[in-house]
């Protein structure tokens, strides 16, 4: 008796947990996630999301807001052009530094925010973290 009970809380709690798992990778900027590259090549993770109340300036700010709080140094904005670039410093990399790139455009009424993430051959960077900090970003607009 106490076994069948077990089972079907566990397998109530799986049913919950898969949902709030399929509800992340449901969201726009999840979907549109994309890698290329391989660890000897380097790699490019990108993502996009567009949004409809929301003004031009207004998500220009917030994406440029949400760079720098993720950590990104050298933050770069250029309104007028709508790119904000950025760069991580890499880890025993030697000076060098892993770009990064937003772009905020406003097309038909609706803004599309786009996000570029580069690393180099030989260095590593895990695809849920770069999905996790790139939604952030592509996602900053709707806050």
């Amino acid at each position: 008796m106490k076994n069948t009970q077990f089972a079907r809380v566990a397998g109530v709690a799986l049913l919950l947990l898969g949902g709030a798992v399929d509800t992340a990778l449901a969201r726009d900027c999840a979907t549109n996630f994309t890698t290329e590259g391989s660890f000897f090549s380097g790699k490019s993770f990108k993502t996009w999301q567009e949004h409809n109340s929301v003004s031009y300036d207004n998500a220009f700010r917030r994406v440029a807001q949400a760079v720098t709080s993720a950590g990104f140094g050298g933050v770069s904005p250029n309104k007028d052009l709508g790119i904000i670039s950025a760069g991580q410093a890499v880890t025993m990399g030697q000076g060098s530094v892993a770009p990064l790139n937003a772009v905020v455009q406003s097309q038909n009424k609706r803004i599309r925010v786009e996000a570029h993430f580069r690393i180099a051959g030989g260095q590593m960077a895990s695809e849920e973290t770069a999905l996790t900090q790139l939604c952030k970003l592509v996602e900053a607009p709707q806050e």
